[in-house]
C-alpha cells in the first residue's frame, strides 16, 4: 500500500498524504494522479481506481490544504502547534513517558479550546471555507448493492471528483459537530496527523499506536537508560 490510514476518519487520513508538515521538506504522498487513485482504492473508498487526471490531482491539494487550514484553526493555530510539538519534543529527549503525563496531556488538548490563541488571517479563513463548502456541495460517489447469487455485495463507484466531495461533506460533519472537540495532533513531535480522540478520558496521544505511540516509547525508554559517556581527565 502507498498510503496509511491510522485514523479511521477518511477525512482526516486524506490531511495526512501530507506527513511530517513542519519539517523543512513535508512528504507529499500525492504527487501524481496515480496516487490519487490509489488512495481511493486503498482507503475503500472506491472499488476501483477512477483514473484521476492533473486537474483532479489539483483539486485534492486544493481541499487538503483548504481542510488542513481549518482544521489547524480549530486546534489553537500554528504557532499553538509549533509550540506543543516542541514540549513533547523536549520531554521525549529527556526520557519523560508522554502518555503518563498530566501536564503534556493537558498540553495536548489545550489548543482544541476555541480562542486559546489569536485566530489565523480571516480572509485566509473564509476562503478555506468556501473551498470545503464548494466541494461539499458536489454530487457524491454512487453506492449500490449488486446481487451474487445467495451472497449481496456493495459496489462504490464514481469519479476523483465524487470521491473529494465525499471527503469534504464528512469534514462538514466533523468541524461542525460535536466531533470538533474530539480533534487531536498526533503527540510523536515529527508527526502532524491529526485524528478524533474518542479514547475513555480523551488521554489518546497518538494517531496510532502501532507506529508513532510504538516509536515513542522506545525513543523515550532509550533516552532513560542511555549510558553518559565518561569524560577523560588528565593528571
Amino acid at each position: 500500500m502507498n498510503h496509511a490510514f491510522p485514523c479511521g476518519t477518511l477525512a482526516l487520513d486524506f490531511l495526512g498524504t501530507l506527513r511530517a508538515r513542519r519539517n523543512p521538506v513535508p512528504t507529499e504522498k500525492l504527487g501524481t494522479p496515480a496516487l490519487l487513485d490509489d488512495w481511493f482504492v486503498e482507503s475503500g473508498m472506491l472499488d476501483a481506481a477512477p483514473h484521476a487526471d492533473e486537474a483532479d490531482l489539483a483539486a485534492a491539494v486544493e481541499l487538503r490544504e483548504a481542510l488542513y487550514l481549518l482544521v489547524e484553526e480549530r486546534l489553537g493555530g500554528r504557532a499553538a502547534l509549533a509550540a506543543r510539538a516542541e514540549r513533547f519534543a523536549v520531554a521525549l529527549a529527556a526520557g519523560v513517558d508522554v502518555a503518563a503525563s498530566a501536564e503534556l496531556a493537558d498540553a495536548a488538548a489545550a489548543g482544541a479550546s476555541a480562542g486559546t490563541t489569536a485566530p489565523a488571517d480571516p480572509a485566509a479563513i473564509e476562503a478555506a471555507l468556501a473551498v470545503l463548502n464548494r466541494y461539499a456541495a458536489e454530487p457524491p460517489f454512487v453506492v449500490q448493492l449488486e446481487a451474487g447469487g445467495a451472497v449481496s455485495a456493495t459496489r462504490r463507484a464514481g469519479s476523483a471528483a465524487q470521491g473529494l466531495a465525499a471527503i469534504a461533506r464528512e469534514a462538514v460533519e466533523i468541524l461542525g459537530g460535536p466531533d470538533a472537540e474530539l480533534l487531536r495532533e498526533c503527540g510523536r513531535p515529527e508527526c502532524t496527523q491529526v485524528y478524533l480522540d474518542r479514547s475513555r478520558g480523551h488521554r489518546r496521544e497518538w494517531c496510532a499506536m502501532r507506529t508513532c505511540g510504538n516509536r515513542v516509547k522506545v525513543s523515550a525508554y532509550r533516552s532513560r537508560h542511555r549510558t553518559p559517556t565518561p569524560t577523560s581527565t588528565r593528571p
